[in-house]
């Protein structure tokens, strides 16, 4: 019988490529993963990928391979999810998802009311643009911008956060404030990585197209393009809730209305019954409530 653990290799080195991606996948060197592929292709006698100049190419047995591999490890997912689901201990492990900002923001307030009602939960937070598959259990609850469009997963709004473009009142009084319909001609501009968000250099920006204004910085972190508006180095989306309040900061466009991304809470439908998972997600909720206004625009009018 072929080993589910020389499986679980192949089918990440099918996803990602290359034996030094699927490593950084599984936390292991790219030597190990080569040395499992071995494994597996001479318990098959098969050889199940052929190696091109872009990277690791299946061949038609590791294909084949492939496919059933996908069936046994859906299996195992839902083995361990209903496992999980059947757990009631307040206690144990929960990974979160999320951004760094809507970490600081909600996730870890969110966190200290779960730590002081349920000492024994314990948390790994993780951040960064990259989505985490929650089907595939790399994390248990995932706090973020856009609903799944695929995948048995529970995904439910969990409020919305208005960005606008925003500029340092020393970047505005030495470079002036764009008119309307300029293209942001002359100006520079800080954003958002392309595929973080809608924001796109190229098409609209605030509400405004874009023709001439010179990118500067791109950058997957809110709170990194937060800084650099904050010294002057462009002009920027920013959410609302962060530099509304900020005195250094003023809304470029000020008849623009704010853009609002929906928030998701995303979880397995078997691991939501899970009772740390269960308070985890509860305690979220109720930070994402007690924070609604602001992350909307809401609570203060713009500068």
């Amino acid at each position: 019988m072929t080993n589910w653990s020389d499986l679980r290799f192949f089918l990440e080195l099918a996803r990602t490529g290359t034996l030094a991606a699927a490593g950084r996948k599984l936390g292991v060197d790219n030597t190990t993963v080569g040395r499992r592929l071995s494994a597996l292709e001479r318990d098959l006698g098969s050889k199940l990928f052929s190696r091109t100049p872009d990277g690791l190419v299946l061949t038609a047995a590791g294909e084949a391979i492939r496919t059933a591999g996908e069936e046994m490890e859906q299996a195992v997912l839902r083995g361990e999810q209903r496992a999980l689901g059947s757990d009631r201990k307040l206690s144990g492990l929960v990974r979160v998802a999320t951004t760094e900002m809507l970490g600081e923001l909600a996730v870890l307030p969110a966190l200290r009311s779960v730590h002081e009602r349920h000492p024994q939960i314990r948390v790994e937070v993780l951040t960064g643009a990259g989505r985490l598959d929650v089907a595939r259990r790399e994390a248990d609850v995932a706090l973020r911008y856009g609903r799944p469009e695929s995948g048995d997963l529970v995904a439910r709004r969990a409020g919305t956060m208005a960005f606008a473009l925003y500029a340092s009142g020393k970047y505005l009084a030495a470079r002036g404030r764009p008119a309307r319909g300029s293209g942001f001609s002359g100006h520079d501009i800080v954003t958002f990585n392309v595929g973080v968000r809608q924001w796109r250099v190229g098409g609209q920006f605030g509400g405004e197209p874009v023709h001439d204004g010179r990118v500067v910085l791109r950058t997957n972190s809110a709170l990194t393009l937060l800084k650099a508006v904050q010294v002057g180095l462009g002009i920027g989306p920013l959410p609302c809730s962060l530099a509304d309040p900020d005195p250094k900061l003023e809304r470029v466009l000020p008849a623009v209305p704010a853009e609002l991304d929906e928030l998701w809470l995303v979880v397995h439908p078997d691991v939501q019954r899970t009772s740390r998972v269960r308070a985890v997600l509860d305690a979220i909720e109720a930070r994402m409530a007690e924070i609604a206004a602001s992350l909307s625009g809401s609570a203060a009018g713009p500068r």
